[in-house]
C-alpha cells in the first residue's frame, strides 16, 4: 500500500515540488509508492489515451490490496464506469452520454442559473461568508439532486456521505477509511434502492428514470449497474464542481487583477473557467495499470504496475504552457487535462463547466466582499484531490452564522 509520508508533494502547494521533480525526470519510479509518477503533459496524455492502460484495480495486485483485497468495496468500484475498461466501459458510458451533451446542457442552463441565483440570495452584499458551505457545496448538490429528483433529504445525505465514500479514491486509504467508505456506499445504496424500485413502477422525467427505461436504441443496464452508476454520478457530479468552485475562488482572491478582468469580460467566463481548471485542477492524480510491459518515454513499466498520472503537474508543464504558474484568464492556450483524456474523459465535464461558469459569473457581478484581505482557508490534506474544507471571506476568521443546507429554488 502506498505510504502517505512517501508522497513527495505537499498538499497545500504542490506545484513547486512538481516542477523540481519534473526537471529531474518527466517519468520516475518511486519505490515507496510502488508506482511510476507521470509528471509531463506529453506522457500524461499518452497514458490517459492509451488502451493498453487499465483503470480496473483488479489488474494490479498491489492496488487491489490497497483497496482491501477482492472485497465488496473493490468489487463495487471495479463494476463502475470509473474503473471499468474497454467494452464494459464503453457500454456503461453509452448509457449516460446523452444526458451530458451540449444540447442537454443548453436545456438545463436556465435551471442551473436559477439554482445559482437562489444560493446567492441569502448572502448579503459586503458581508462575510463561508464559501464552501454556502455556495461551493449547495450549488452542485442542488443541481444533481434535481436531475435525479431525490429531494432535499437526498441532497443532505449526499453531502454527508460522499466525502467519506470518495476516500477510497485516495492514493493511500487506511483500513479504517476503507471501512468508512464501504459504510458510506452502503448507506447511499440503501437510500437509492427503494427509489429505483419506485421509479420502475412510476417513472418520471428525471435522469434515474431514464436510466431504468432508456429510450429506443438506448443502453439498458442491470439494476445493480444502475445503482452503481447513480453512486458514481451523484458523488462525482458534485465533488468535482465543488472543488472547482472552491479552488477557483481562492485563485481569484489571490489574483485580484484577474477578478477585475472577469468583471470586465463576463462574456468570456467560459474561457476563464478553463484557465481556472488548468491552474488548480480539482483532481490532481489518477491511476492507471499497465496491461502488459510498456514504455513511457524511457521508463519501463511492467505488467500490473501502476502509473500515477499527476494531472496538476501536467497542467503546469512549461513545455506545454507559457508561464504555467501564472493565472491568466485571458489565456488561449492548448487544452488541459483537468477532466482527463481519452476513453475516461469526465462524462460530466459539461455539467461541471456550466455550474462553474454560472457561479463565477455571479461572483464577479456581485458585491460580495471579494475585494478584501481578511480571507482565510483550510485545505484538505488529500493527495488525489485539491479540496478546500473552508474558505472564509471577509469578517476575519469568525464562523458564519447562516445555517448550512442544500440549495433549493
Amino acid at each position: 500500500m502506498p505510504k502517505l509520508t512517501a508522497w513527495p508533494f505537499p498538499a497545500e502547494d504542490p506545484y513547486p515540488a512538481y516542477h523540481e521533480a519534473r526537471a529531474l525526470a518527466p517519468v520516475q519510479h518511486d519505490e515507496q509508492l510502488g508506482a511510476h509518477l507521470v509528471l509531463s503533459y506529453e506522457h500524461a496524455a499518452a497514458v490517459l489515451r492509451g488502451p493498453e492502460w487499465s483503470s480496473d484495480p483488479r489488474n494490479s495486485p498491489r492496488l487491489l490490496d490497497s483497496l482491501g483485497g477482492s472485497g465488496p468495496i473493490a468489487e463495487l468500484w471495479s463494476r463502475s464506469m470509473l474503473m471499468s475498461d474497454l467494452s464494459a466501459h464503453a457500454r456503461l458510458r453509452a448509457a449516460v452520454n446523452r444526458f451530458f451533451t451540449p444540447y442537454a446542457m443548453r436545456r438545463i442552463h436556465a435551471r442551473v442559473a436559477a439554482i445559482v441565483d437562489s444560493a446567492f440570495a441569502p448572502l448579503l452584499d459586503g458581508q462575510p461568508f463561508e464559501l464552501m458551505s454556502e455556495l461551493a457545496y449547495p450549488i452542485p448538490l442542488a443541481v444533481i439532486a434535481e436531475l435525479f429528483d431525490i429531494g432535499v433529504d437526498g441532497a443532505q445525505l449526499l453531502r454527508a456521505e460522499t466525502p467519506r465514500m470518495t476516500r477510497v479514491l485516495e492514493l493511500d486509504p487506511t483500513p479504517e477509511e476503507l471501512r468508512d467508505a464501504s459504510s458510506a456506499a452502503m448507506t447511499l445504496m440503501l437510500f437509492l434502492v427503494p427509489i429505483v424500485a419506485q421509479r420502475r413502477s412510476d417513472p418520471g422525467e428525471d435522469l434515474l428514470s431514464a436510466l431504468i427505461y432508456p429510450p429506443d436504441g438506448g443502453v439498458a443496464l442491470e439494476i445493480a449497474e444502475i445503482v452503481t452508476m447513480c453512486l458514481l454520478l451523484l458523488a462525482a457530479a458534485h465533488e468535482t464542481t465543488t472543488n472547482l468552485i472552491g479552488n477557483g475562488t481562492l485563485a481569484l482572491l489571490e489574483h485580484p487583477e484577474q477578478l477585475d478582468w472577469l468583471r470586465s469580460h463576463p462574456d468570456l467566463v467560459a474561457q476563464a473557467v478553463e484557465e481556472l481548471l488548468r491552474f488548480d485542477s480539482p483532481a490532481q492524480v489518477v491511476s492507471r495499470v499497465a496491461r502488459r510491459d510498456l514504455l513511457i518515454g524511457e521508463t519501463t513499466v511492467r505488467k500490473g504496475e501502476r502509473a500515477l498520472v499527476v494531472l496538476g503537474a501536467a497542467n503546469r508543464d512549461p513545455a506545454r504552457y507559457a508561464d504555467p504558474d501564472q493565472l491568466e484568464l485571458a489565456r488561449l492556450g492548448p487544452p488541459h487535462l483537468a477532466f482527463g483524456n481519452g476513453p475516461h474523459y469526465c462524462v460530466g465535464a459539461g455539467l461541471a463547466r456550466l455550474e462553474a461558469q454560472e457561479t463565477f459569473l455571479r461572483l464577479a457581478r456581485s458585491a460580495l466582499s471579494l475585494d478584501v484581505d481578511d480571507w482565510s482557508h483550510v485545505r484538505d490534506q488529500s493527495r488525489a484531490f485539491r479540496r478546500l474544507r473552508l474558505l472564509r471571506i471577509g469578517g476575519g476568521r469568525g464562523e458564519s452564522t447562516r445555517p448550512v443546507h442544500p440549495t433549493t429554488a
